[in-house]
């Protein structure tokens, strides 16, 4: 009788290795490390998960530097770390971070403009994530899903899947993580509201997603907060009744009512914190919108310069269907 081989004990990640990652990775996120340097620490705590035979070390590992690369919208790179992080946590029989993994790699395909594989990956990752009982992935994979039916402009599907992601968020244990899907719903709200019209609601999403990200102080959240504010305030083209009143003391520089009703500005702030890590895709994001926002006050040849100049971003980043946006942007400025 031939003999089986016994299935692969499940490997959970120590909650010391996880700190040690998270060190590295939050010092970077929140703009105050070299990003070189920073995958080169995390590569030096890989080898130590190697040399144990650590599989879900090692794929913790990976996907951290994946999720590096795919806010610098170094997207080629992100998918080949995203996809060694899903074998490893195979190896490791851990299905949990197995379906987190598979969720990065729906993010960075939407992003890459493969839309079709992108929503096969989130709609496996939700699924499954709702079989293993887990929440922020559950969150994040509704939240981007909700981003990618928002591009293909089925708005009412992508409303249901922002609502999904808020009412998981406050099962995300992970005080940043909660806040995090948050925002990103939140501001997926706005631009729902917007495209349909509601632009009242628009406006509570912006303020409620720069009080929260403002809470965080992140780089990366503040940027997209911003930039939300500036889309929304274009769309109102005045400022609204009601407005928060301004903190005297607040770092922020948005916080004062001097140039509240100045999308610019709020574009502006936006490429500002996006530069501190180098997220080029969220920079090349800012600029073509703010492209938009020129073309809806009339100022057609500044719109111009600016869907060329992310056109170009794009085009280098590898982001096909956004430099494809960019560019009959571009030609519908020229024509007015």
């Amino acid at each position: 009788m031939a003999s089986s081989t016994p299935p692969q004990p499940m490997q959970e990640i120590d909650e010391a290795f996880r700190a040690r990652c998270d060190v590295i990775y939050e010092a970077w996120f929140q703009g105050g490390g070299d990003f070189r340097a920073a995958v080169e620490s995390l590569m030096t705590l890989e080898n130590e998960a190697l040399i144990d035979a650590h599989y879900a070390h090692q794929g913790l590992v990976e996907n951290v530097i994946g999720m590096m690369y795919g806010y610098r919208a170094d997207l080629d790179q992100s998918i080949r770390y995203f996809s060694r992080a899903r074998d490893m946590f195979e190896r490791a029989n851990n299905p949990t971070q197995v379906v987190r993994a598979v969720m990065n790699l729906g993010e960075t395909y939407r992003q890459k403009g493969d839309f079709p594989r992108a929503r096969q990956f989130f709609r496996t990752a939700y699924e499954q994530a709702g079989l293993l009982n887990v929440p922020a992935t559950q969150a994040f994979a509704a939240a981007n899903e909700g981003h990618l039916l928002l591009s293909m402009k089925q708005y009412d599907r992508a409303r249901e899947r922002f609502e999904k992601a808020l009412e998981l968020a406050p099962s995300v244990e992970k005080v940043l993580s909660q806040l995090e899907v948050k925002t990103d719903a939140i501001q997926g709200m706005a631009k729902v509201h917007l495209q349909v019209g509601e632009n009242s609601a628009a406006w509570k999403c912006a303020v409620e997603s720069m009080g929260l990200s403002q809470q965080s102080q992140q780089p990366l959240m503040l940027g997209c907060a911003y930039r939300t504010m500036g889309e929304v305030l274009t769309a109102l083209g005045h400022t609204p009744s009601g407005t928060p009143a301004a903190d005297p003391n607040a770092p922020d520089p948005a916080a004062t009512n001097e140039h509240l009703g100045d999308p610019d500005m709020y574009f502006q702030l936006s490429i500002e914190m996006f530069r501190e890590i180098n997220a080029e895709g969220e920079i090349a994001r800012t600029v073509h919108m703010q492209g938009m926002s020129l073309l809806t006050r009339g100022q057609n040849m500044t719109a111009s310069r600016k869907f060329y100049q992310a056109m170009l971003l794009f085009t280098k980043l590898g982001m096909k269907d956004d430099a494809n946006k960019a560019a009959q942007a571009q030609m519908q400025a020229q024509a007015r």
